[in-house]
């Protein structure tokens, strides 16, 4: 067998570079040494929820299944995102190479959603009650769906 493109890894990045890679027509093998039960990489720790800057509740309606009433969504701007990357990383992130996922990271959202993954809300796991409205926090509002794709 011969590979065009070989990933190590079978995480949310290693699996949208393989996408991306067969989108172009290549041969690839995706690499994970975790046990079936524990692949999806840092996913499977964060129950798959993903960080996109977005402007509120409207830009982001577009991707998830349902709206709950009361639902509130505070804007995550690239420069809160960006705060977020320097923070975790303690300074020691590649600023260029941050500058570029945040930049693209609504893009590839919604690219991910035209290839069929579903995503929702974190109620269960980002959001509180405040003021009778449900308000999510850390910058993570987003995780895949579990219900059917279509």
């Amino acid at each position: 067998m011969s590979w065009d493109v070989i990933v190590v890894g079978a995480g949310n990045a290693g699996q949208c570079a393989a996408h991306a890679a067969r989108e172009r027509g290549a041969r690839v093998l995706v690499l994970e040494k975790a046990d079936e039960a524990w692949s999806g990489g840092n996913s499977a720790f964060t129950a798959g929820a993903i960080r996109i800057a977005h402007e509120g509740l409207e830009d982001v309606r577009d991707l998830v299944e349902a709206v709950e009433p009361n639902t509130g969504l505070d804007p995550y701007p690239a420069e809160a995102f960006l705060a977020d990357m320097r923070r975790v990383t303690l300074g020691r992130g590649d600023e260029a190479m941050a500058r570029i996922l945040v930049g693209d990271s609504g893009d590839v959202v919604r690219w991910l959603r035209g290839k069929g993954l579903r995503f929702r809300l974190m109620y269960d796991r980002q959001a509180d009650e405040v003021g009778g409205r449900r308000r999510f926090w850390g910058g993570l509002a987003l995780t895949p769906s579990t219900a059917a794709r279509g």
